[in-house]
């Protein structure tokens, strides 16, 4: 059944494109909708659209994505009188592709239920109104939405696998006509296949396959914007993969998701008053703006505990080099650099915020970091 939904997604989003038209590859272009909220429990009742612009990030950071700014989308929908809601019908799909100019919208929901949260995608053809796939991830509410957003979009990304050209062998050196400006990735595998036996119906001769024949595998060692590097890894036989024949991108293991706290953490966060509970799981699953406050009451009141600060600590470790993009992620990021670095235990952390100081992508974040630093440490 998969294997059917890809087909489909290839015809659906233009990927079975001639030679001649992948040297100007260009992105797949979606909408993403509000998500749904279904139970209690959470923060705001603006989650849903916090909870659809960490997608769009999350999208964006595949590479594989054109996505229609959030300013643009709003004063679409605002103008035609449009549902912004993760709910659309078959006339409003086919509506918002054409004002959007996109061929794919994605929608989706968030289930609180007790302690499990539950994110749900769905990629709907805006020519026929269908869902096409349906893709979710479930967890713990410990490990929080935002954390388990960017798996979500490596499911997505697996329902658009990239597809191309080898324009080059020497060796086992492979040249393919896919690069950065693609999505291409480091590391990144593809097969390599050639087309096959043609399957025509007997009656309308409607061509419904083409058999593929694999000639090898590749992974990507090197990439520029238009054309990716690769060692051949697995050949069928000498000389089997040739000039010309196709590559699809293989999509490799999820990353897990990892809750932020082991056993042992959980079980010091239970000794603490229920006012640092409270801290604690604002800065483990709350919402940005509370992220904040948590940072500012530990500035004002100059705490030290260190449950606390320790679990500050990890989620800065854990996410300063995630969504650099996103400036509500980049607030919270900053205020917790600020509360950890300006207080009594800022020689406990110096670790962590030496590491944000250098690596982080964001370079407002990095540099307030050095400041911090030089100031304080």
């Amino acid at each position: 059944m998969r294997k059917i939904l890809i087909t489909i997604l290839f015809f659906v989003l233009g990927l079975g494109m001639p030679l001649s038209s992948l040297a100007d590859f260009q992105k797949n272009k979606v909408a993403v909708l509000d998500f749904q909220l279904q139970g209690d429990g959470f923060e705001t009742e603006d989650m849903g659209r916090i909870v659809a612009e960490w997608f769009v990030t999350a999208l964006v950071r595949t590479g594989r994505f054109d996505v229609v700014e959030r300013a643009l989308l709003e004063k679409i929908i605002s103008e035609h009188q449009l549902s912004l809601s993760g709910i659309v019908d078959e006339r409003t799909a086919s509506e918002m592709g054409k004002l959007l100019g996109v061929k794919v919208i994605i929608s989706g929901s968030v289930l609180k239920l007790h302690d499990v949260l539950e994110v749900n995608s769905r990629i709907i053809d805006v020519e026929t109104g269908s869902i096409i796939a349906a893709e979710n991830v479930k967890s713990d509410a410990s490990l929080g939405l935002q954390a388990m957003i960017p798996q979500m979009a490596q499911k997505i990304a697996r329902n658009f696998p990239l597809q191309g050209y080898v324009v080059k062998r020497q060796e086992q050196t492979l040249t393919i006509d896919l690069g950065r400006m693609a999505g291409v990735q480091q590391g990144m595998r593809f097969i390599i296949f050639k087309e096959g036996e043609v399957v025509k119906h007997p009656r309308t001769g409607e061509v419904l396959d083409v058999t593929q024949i694999q000639t090898g595998e590749l992974e990507i060692t090197d990439i520029r914007d238009k054309i990716a590097e690769g060692i051949i890894t697995q050949e069928t036989a000498p000389g089997s993969v040739e000039y010309g024949q196709l590559v699809k991108s293989i999509m490799g293991p999820l990353q897990p998701m990892e809750s932020s706290f082991s056993e042992g953490d959980q079980w010091q966060v239970n000794k603490l008053s229920p006012k640092e509970q409270d801290y604690v799981r604002k800065i483990r699953t709350g919402h940005p703006k509370e992220k904040i406050w948590v940072a500012q009451v530990i500035i004002k009141t100059r705490l030290s505990n260190t449950v606390v600060l320790d679990a500050m600590a990890k989620e800065l470790d854990n996410n300063y080099d995630k969504f650099p993009r996103d400036k509500h992620h980049l607030s919270v990021m900053i205020w917790y650099v600020r509360a950890l670095g300006t207080g009594s235990s800022r020689q406990r952390y110096r670790k962590v915020l030496q590491r944000v100081s250098n690596d982080a992508p964001n370079p407002k974040l990095k540099g307030y970091t050095q400041q911090i630093l030089a100031k304080y440490i």
